[in-house]
């Protein structure tokens, strides 16, 4: 499994795609707008940059997964709104994101080596799940993954998918004592239990300068580059 963290319109990925599209399956974790202004990427590279993305899920459906993050998310709910939003473009993100999101998920998970693997843009925590667990079905942990999607999928639930997604955790100044899996910093994953039991979780969201952040049940990988988990479960970078 090759793992694309945060892009915020870097091109870092590009490598990743140019190696191991069609030979490898390829996930990106979220975060494809919103680029930092210390970067030097505008909002309109960024802009271009997501649609070349989408361009290249359309050509590998099977091959490649696009989950979604806050910094995409929160264009569509007020709630959520964050830094960096691209005010001049939200119309238009609004527009790409509605009408391919039946390419886009919440949630994922992978079987690789011994380990089933859960995939989101920032963490899932046993809190929130039980915060909504009637809006969810009060999913087993198996279920997580298709709950999240098909509630994403449904045009008629979506809206309260997104008011459940905009739980902000008081760790990014939000009002939440659990945030939901595209909100919660690094910090808010408790390691000394599985959050989801059976799952490795990982995900983005919370930047790292130098190198992930590896526990005994997750991985955050927002660095700038991407990873590669291997059959035997090595976490290798890639690019």
């Amino acid at each position: 499994m090759i793992i694309i963290p945060d892009v915020h319109g870097r091109s870092f990925w590009r490598k990743a795609i140019n190696d191991y599209l069609g030979k490898e399956p390829i996930i990106f974790l979220g975060d494809y707008l919103d680029p930092y202004p210390y970067e030097g990427i505008t909002p309109a590279e960024a802009f271009k940059v997501f649609h070349e993305i989408i361009d290249i899920k359309k050509t590998s459906l099977e091959a490649v997964t696009l989950l979604l993050g806050n910094h995409d998310l929160h264009y569509l709910n007020a709630a959520m709104e964050g830094g960096r939003l691209d005010y001049s473009r939200k119309d238009l993100i609004i527009n790409v994101i509605t009408e391919n999101s039946s390419l886009f998920r919440i949630a994922a998970s992978a079987t690789i080596g011994n380990k089933i693997y859960l995939f989101t843009h920032a963490g899932v925590k046993e809190g929130w799940l039980q915060k909504h667990k009637e809006e969810l079905g009060n999913p087993t942990s198996a279920e997580i993954v298709n709950r999240l999607n098909a509630m994403w999928l449904d045009t008629n639930q979506r809206p309260l998918l997104l008011q459940m997604l905009a739980d902000v955790p008081y760790s990014r100044w939000g009002n939440s004592p659990y945030g939901s899996p595209v909100w919660n910093d690094v910090d808010d994953i408790d390691d000394s239990q599985e959050e989801v039991p059976g799952f490795v979780q990982v995900f983005g969201h919370t930047q790292q300068m130098t190198a992930p952040v590896i526990g005994k049940h997750f991985m955050c990988l927002d660095v700038r580059c991407t990873f590669k988990i291997s059959d035997d479960n090595e976490l290798i970078k890639c690019g």
